[in-house]
């Protein structure tokens, strides 16, 4: 593996696992002699990871673990309400036999891991929703609208999405990815458009309410 492989993974899995806190600062110097590497391959590793939407580059400041504010979140979700419902419907009459069974697979191996804790069950409930919602995407015909929804929805805020969910909120998500499944066998667009709606508009008003209590406990 390369320095800046090693560096690359290191400080993602630093990331992932709270190490480092949004908005936190991360100093070149102690980053570079926690994993051995010199400070051309780490800045390397950085750029990776800025435009992958771990890390932000402040002028005059250095580098710093993204964070959303409560805005940022708002933009974000509303462009998924306005979109990937859409998507979703015009995929449904697209999607041939394979990828109705790929659909099933990964709302199975969401739900696999809805209710395990820890940091690997998180990692494999995105895998599986990120998987899920792209074959919805790819199948709707529309690339230009696929490519602001794959640039919007960055990997980093999917994962802390999930962080904040509770029990329930997952296992809502979990009948979701079903329903649209059922909506999808059935070639019945606008109950998969339906579906997809609500199931974006419970994640927006989940992480929306966990972010507004996390700000009110932070000003006490």
């Amino acid at each position: 593996m390369s320095s800046t492989e090693i560096a690359y993974q290191g400080v993602r899995l630093d990331i992932l696992n709270q190490v480092y806190g949004p908005g936190e600062r991360i100093k070149e110097v102690a980053v570079a002699r926690k994993y051995g590497v010199s400070r051309t391959p780490l800045r390397q590793a950085f750029g990776r990871l800025i435009s992958e939407g771990w890390l932000e580059n402040i002028p005059n400041q250095g580098v710093r673990v993204a964070k959303w504010s409560l805005a940022d979140l708002e933009h974000i979700f509303d462009i998924r309400v306005r979109l990937e419902p859409y998507l979703t419907r015009c995929a449904v009459d697209r999607l041939d036999t394979t990828q109705l069974l790929a659909l099933q697979g990964y709302a199975d191996d969401f739900a696999r891991y809805s209710n395990t804790a820890g940091e690997v069950a998180i990692q494999k409930r995105t895998q599986a929703n990120h998987l899920f919602h792209n074959t919805l995407l790819m199948a709707s015909g529309n690339p230009r609208a696929v490519a602001i929804l794959n640039n919007l929805v960055e990997l980093p805020l999917v994962i802390w999405t999930f962080r904040q969910f509770t029990p329930q909120q997952t296992n809502r998500s979990n009948d979701h990815h079903y329903e649209i499944v059922q909506a999808a066998g059935a070639r019945d667009g606008c109950w998969a458009e339906s579906v997809m709606l609500n199931h974006i508009l419970a994640a927006k008003n989940a992480v929306k309410s966990r972010l507004a209590s996390q700000v009110e406990s932070a000003g006490r």
